[in-house]
């Protein structure tokens, strides 16, 4: 008795979620560009409304925010592939279920380490041979920066994403603490260092990029064909599993969270001797963060990460030429629109990996056959009675 009860109630529900597995890749391309145009419109609308902006001129201002000149088109390339550069070094934490929220930090502290050698040895050595101390000991410092919490996780199970968070702001104090010691009067900011520099191919882009581009070749390998891709991915679905089949789960989250603060802590070196020549506590932008949102929207895959990081790239430089060519000084609005595309980008996913299914009459069907039904059900009421139904045959028979 008490199962039929429960049956009659699961038939009586109005909506029903059940998981995907047959989606095809067109259709789940269509979802998410539809979900795009929906957030841009809701977006240019909340422009229109707040400030008179024309929403043409405004997807016109997003384009020449990123493409309007050759060195708008260089920038705009190597920020993409430095946000991609940190989600390449986020993937394999978040692939093994290690939620890595330290990046910032990690990237900070390369570019900390970075800039200290720039100071001290740059000038008094060659460029080149200070790039080749300074290189290692970046991403040795990013791969102490994540070993850390990596270590407490594998033998103390602690929270990684509270460790990694709190370990951001050390980092940043770290930064406030050597710019007033080195530079305790003045403005406090470490000036312009003109030494031991990336060379600076076509603004400095260039050379960033081809890395970057090596950098994806690499992770794309080491994920799919390397035995320690295959170790992380299977920690990531079960550690029991893991260990039942001799892999050693400790040995493997220190491993790959320290390939990943590695990668950071390069990123952060890229960033303070190829495009700002110095360290400031926001050095990055908050890269580890946004990262974070451009690898999940590409599950966890390097190739389609690129195209995810380009885009949140150019949303966020589009949206900055729009609020610079209608002065808009506050920068609420702007920003809220680029989170409300973030959320609808966000939100459609639940429509790639989960079809809705609606209970009428006690039978369940999808929202465009519910909707269909509802068409179909005004036809029906609106039809001729059975006379004038006789009479409209007649008459086409004539």
């Amino acid at each position: 008795m008490p199962e039929k009860m429960t049956a009659k109630k699961e038939k009586s529900k109005l909506f029903h979620v059940e998981k995907r597995f047959d989606m095809p890749l067109w259709q789940s391309i269509l979802i998410r560009f539809g979900f795009i145009i929906v957030a841009l419109f809701i977006g240019l609308l909340i422009l229109t409304i707040s400030y008179g902006v024309n929403p043409f001129d405004a997807i016109g201002s997003m384009f020449v925010g990123s493409f309007g000149t050759e060195k708008r088109i260089w920038d705009f390339l190597r920020d993409g592939v430095l946000l991609l550069g940190v989600g390449l070094a986020l993937i394999p934490s978040f692939k093994m279920k290690f939620w890595n929220l330290g990046g910032n930090g990690q990237i900070i502290i390369g570019a900390l380490v970075s800039v200290i050698l720039m100071i001290n040895l740059g000038g008094v050595y060659p460029d080149a041979v200070v790039l080749l101390i300074m290189i290692p000991s970046a991403i040795l410092a990013g791969a102490v920066w994540a070993a850390i919490p990596a270590i407490f996780k594998a033998l103390f199970n602690t929270n990684e994403s509270l460790f990694t968070l709190m370990m951001n702001y050390v980092s940043v104090g770290l930064v406030n603490a050597y710019i007033m010691f080195k530079y305790p009067i003045g403005s406090h900011v470490i000036p312009r260092i003109d030494d031991a520099h990336f060379p600076q191919l076509f603004n400095g882009s260039l050379l960033i990029i081809i890395i970057i581009a090596v950098l994806l070749g690499f992770m794309v390998y080491y994920l799919k064909f390397s035995k320690h891709g295959y170790e992380l991915s299977v920690v990531g679905e079960s550690m029991n599993t893991a260990r039942y089949v001799g892999i050693n789960v400790k040995k493997v989250i220190i491993r790959t969270i320290v390939v990943s603060g590695a990668l950071c802590g390069f990123i952060g070196c890229l960033l303070a001797c190829g495009v700002d020549f110095t360290v400031t506590p926001e050095t990055g932008n908050n890269m580890g963060f946004t990262a974070i949102m451009a690898v999940w929207l590409a599950k966890f895959n390097p190739i389609i990460a690129a195209g995810t990081s380009f885009f949140i790239v150019f949303i966020t430089r589009g949206m900055t030429k729009v609020q610079s060519d209608n002065n808009i000084m506050n920068d609420a609005t702007p920003n809220l629109i680029i989170g409300l595309i973030y959320f609808f980008i966000i939100g459609c996913e639940f429509f790639v990996e989960y079809k809705l299914l609606i209970n009428k009459g006690g039978k369940e069907m999808k929202i465009t056959e519910f909707i269909k039904s509802l068409f179909t059900s005004k036809v029906e009421k609106v039809k001729l009675p059975p006379e004038a139904e006789a009479a409209v045959e007649e008459e086409e028979v004539k």
